[in-house]
């Protein structure tokens, strides 16, 4: 039974994770519309599922009318160069355009012109690709993934391909010319300003100019906050709590004690809300709820370490950051010299940038293994739509990553009995690698590799090539050093050592 200070320490936990989680929203949301990305942020993503078919309609019924009676101002530019591509892409492309630009932060940048060109330039982009794809694809691809650095953005790669296509003679792009994109732009964005109600035209009287603007509509504005305020139900981050989980039950939400205010998380994910669980599933969810962990003190010294020494061992993988090459001291007069270092350059950023990305989930870990060291917690549960259980954190859970399970032991331990030390000795061959080998197997090769098992738990930072290459190094690593202390060297006679036993269908 939790006591009124575990209570409230849980509580301030959760109030946490919801401002951590508010924060993370509103400075990704403000970030990618600072980087002209509104396309990708919630609202965005949301808006351009729900308009995307209806424009892809709009652009179907538009071009059909035009073309069928042959004549109009825009028969030829739909004839020439709307049919390059399919509406579906056409609607993509000018859907994720217009929010980029409306909800964009750079100056003017939701001018009309600006957002039309900008929608009739990504839409020859694409159709660009295509035709490089078309005349040379086996070249096209090489190009791609020697050239295509993550730290340089689309128009920039665009760029690089068409110069390096130039230089080996294939057939060159015809350019559309700005006119053409800018009416083609503004066709599109016709399209989806009929279609949807959302943005309109404004104009604006600049010293002698009057310059157009795309605004959106306070219709949108309404959605837009109706989205952002069902994502913010979501944005906590989900952490292991303190104490036992709240019960489930029909009539009330379990797991985070404020969840039953919130209602953040249901306990059937994507389920109907009119279905009724049995008791059976719900004991069972309500059971695994109380189970108790413990951070593996030795995992995580080691992963400090690691960390400190920027060493990745499988699924953990430290910040290993790329220096810049150092200057030449001729680049401002040596072309040569000036053309190298740019390319020295961009891959070594191209590689911080990737670095950054794959070390994100191991932070991550590393920040909630912080949290929770000194503490015992639990892991509130859910079901999906399937009946499957799932943890609601996506940290320090059963079904975390190799190196997130290593990091967990039970809260309460157990005696090391004669039994008990065979399924130690299963967990460290099944780590290694003979998940599918015979129990007997599994037994014997932990007896005739004692003295390996020995190693790699009393200096496994000065072996770290004897464990990095099994199939499973960090929990193999935790089930050796527990392995050692309870069977070998017997200076332990309780273990809380998780044990995964083999799924099998009956």
């Amino acid at each position: 039974m939790a006591t009124p200070q575990q209570i409230a320490e849980q509580v301030a936990l959760e109030r946490d994770q919801i401002r951590q989680g508010l924060k993370r929203l509103r400075k990704n949301t403000k970030d990618l519309e600072a980087k002209d990305y509104a396309s990708a942020s919630v609202y965005g993503i949301a808006s351009i599922d729900t308009l995307l078919p209806l424009v892809v309609g709009r652009i179907e019924d538009t071009t059909h009318d035009r073309l069928t009676r042959g004549t109009g101002h825009q028969f030829q530019l739909i004839k020439d160069y709307v049919t390059q591509l399919e509406p579906l892409a056409s609607a993509a492309i000018a859907l994720k355009l217009t929010f980029d630009k409306v909800f964009g932060c750079k100056e003017n940048s939701n001018a009309l012109v600006k957002v039309c060109e900008a929608i009739g330039h990504a839409v020859e982009d694409e159709c660009k690709m295509r035709h490089y794809e078309r005349s040379a694809p086996g070249l096209l691809n090489v190009l791609k993934k020697n050239y295509w650095h993550r730290s340089i953005g689309t128009q920039q790669k665009v760029v690089v391909i068409q110069t390096l296509m130039n230089r080996y003679d294939v057939q060159p792009w015809k350019t559309w010319g700005q006119a053409n994109r800018v009416k083609l732009g503004g066709w599109l964005l016709d399209c989806i300003m009929q279609t949807s109600g959302w943005f309109y035209k404004e104009q604006k009287l600049e010293g002698r100019k009057r310059v157009n603007y795309v605004m959106p509509t306070p219709e949108f504005y309404a959605i837009k906050d109706e989205v952002m305020a069902n994502a913010e139900l979501f944005s906590p981050i989900a952490w292991p709590m303190y104490i036992e989980p709240n019960d489930w039950s029909q009539e009330n939400a379990g797991g985070y004690l404020l969840n039953e205010i919130m209602r953040g998380h249901d306990m059937v994910r994507r389920g109907h809300d009119t279905s009724i669980q049995g008791e059976t599933p719900i004991a069972f969810l309500n059971k695994i709820q109380k189970v108790g962990y413990r951070i593996n003190p030795f995992i995580f010294d080691i992963a400090n370490w690691l960390d400190h020494k920027r060493i990745s061992v499988g699924k953990f993988i430290p910040i290993i950051e790329e220096p810049l090459p150092p200057k030449p001291p001729d680049i401002g007069e040596n072309e040569v010299s000036r053309k190298a270092y740019r390319r020295a350059a961009a891959e070594a950023m191209n590689q911080n940038a990737g670095a950054f990305d794959r070390n994100c989930r191991t932070r991550m870990t590393m920040e909630a293994a912080k949290q929770f060291k000194y503490k015992e917690f639990f892991i509130p549960w859910s079901f999906d739509y399937r009946g499957r259980a799932y943890p609601i954190p996506a940290f320090l859970t059963p079904q975390d990553t190799d190196f997130g399970k290593s990091l967990l032991n039970f809260s309460e331990e157990t005696v090391v009995t004669p039994e008990a030390e065979k399924w130690l000795a299963f967990q460290v061959a099944t780590t290694f690698g003979l998940d599918k080998s015979p129990m007997e197997e599994r037994q014997l090769w932990v007896k005739h590799n004692i003295p390996l098992i020995t190693l790699i738990a009393l200096h496994p930072c000065d072996n770290v090539h004897e464990w990095e290459t099994v199939e499973e190094p960090w929990q193999f690593l935790a089930a050796c050093n527990e392995y050692y202390h309870c069977v070998i060297k017997k200076d332990c006679h309780t273990t809380s050592l998780p044990i995964a036993i083999d799924a099998t269908c009956t």
